[in-house]
């Protein structure tokens, strides 16, 4: 097999982990250093050529192919079935409306999350369900630090220069989880962005790292626990205050509450929409946004009047809903992942390929 990047020696595992940090092939943590061996069986998985060109990452504008992508698999720990997951999340990290020169340089803490949507979850053995977004599964844990390699390897995407990141979360390690499709009442995450129930997905947008809601979804009403988790979104602090994409991760309790109540994914999302306000007069504390923007509070509500509600999300287009999560107490943990406002960057989804 014709293998275009350059090949190394070393004396040994230890030898070859410390030459991968003096070359700045790794992120902080440790990588596998990727043998020949090993990239060749994901390439062969694949049954692509491993030149084909996948997209190009900024900001460095390094080429994605398919062998330097099967390479940073590797360097993250994946098995092969796992890469055609990683390169349907490049393909969509390199949309332009997703803007991943912007998502990579910023001063906000964005990171580019992979949710993966399909009959593949549960044969690839993702866990879906008690701490989803933590520690304990390997296809989440490699494939999110994998679609991070790739942006750190190829698109350089380096801390001080030139990723200008304030404060950066653990989702820059490694940032993606599946959906529980087996307990979603609603259509799954994939089928409700326009794919086929049999296919599998990913979904990618640039949020911050996962904040804990508690929304009592075992002693409280639907329209109770859509205010709670409306709130959580309504802050002064967040970049949804400009608008742009935003991701709310849903327990199962919380979903069955919901859905329950006779309420369909849509009328969730009109209702969070509906109480996800902020009065005018608190939402003028908030000077840091500049009124030139084009999306600008106070182009859609008159500043003038300090008691009408200023909307953070601003389309229910803008609200990505996923069910994930393990049952949990009656307080029904969600999650909440501000986006980076406006329309800096927009979520994509890519289906996911795999060789027959």
């Amino acid at each position: 097999m014709d293998m275009a990047a350059a090949q190394f020696e070393a004396a040994d595992l230890e030898a070859a982990v410390e030459f991968c940090y003096e070359q700045r092939w790794t992120d902080g943590l440790p990588v596998i250093p990727p043998t020949r061996g090993a990239v060749e069986r994901i390439i062969h998985y694949l049954k692509r050529d491993p030149q084909e060109v996948i997209g190009v990452i900024a900001p460095r504008d390094g080429v994605a192919t398919i062998e330097t992508i099967a390479i940073n698999c590797v360097m993250a720990g994946c098995k092969p079935e796992y890469a055609p997951i990683v390169v349907a999340a490049v393909e969509a990290l390199c949309e332009e409306q997703f803007n991943l020169n912007g998502v990579q340089t910023t001063t906000h803490s964005c990171a580019p999350l992979v949710m993966v949507s399909g009959p593949a979850v549960k044969q690839l053995g993702f866990n879906t369900k008690e701490c989803v977004m933590g520690h304990g599964c390997r296809p989440s844990a490699t494939i999110g630090r994998a679609v991070r390699l790739v942006l750190w390897n190829i698109g350089a995407g380096f801390p001080g220069e030139p990723c200008k990141t304030t404060h950066g979360h653990p989702g820059y390690y490694s940032f993606c989880f599946a959906e529980d499709q087996d307990s979603n009442p609603w259509e799954p995450l994939h089928v409700e962005r326009g794919f086929n129930a049999a296919d599998t997905a990913v979904t990618v947008t640039a949020v911050e790292g996962p904040r804990l809601v508690g929304c009592g979804a075992g002693y409280s009403s639907a329209e109770d626990v859509m205010f709670i988790l409306a709130d959580a979104i309504a802050m002064l602090g967040s970049n949804t205050i400009a608008g742009g994409d935003m991701v709310l991760t849903v327990s199962p309790m919380a979903a069955k509450n919901l859905s329950d109540a006779g309420l369909s994914k849509a009328d969730v999302k009109r209702g969070i929409a509906r109480l996800a306000t902020r009065v005018v007069r608190d939402v003028k504390r908030r000077r840091s946004i500049s009124e030139q923007h084009p999306m600008h509070w106070s182009k859609i509500t008159d500043a003038n009047k300090d008691d009408a509600q200023h909307p953070f999300v601003r389309s229910v287009d803008n609200l990505i809903i996923a069910v994930a999560g393990g049952w949990g107490s009656g307080g029904a943990f969600c999650s909440v992942m501000p986006g980076w406002g406006a329309f800096r960057s927009r979520t994509v989804q890519r289906k996911v390929s795999f060789p027959s």
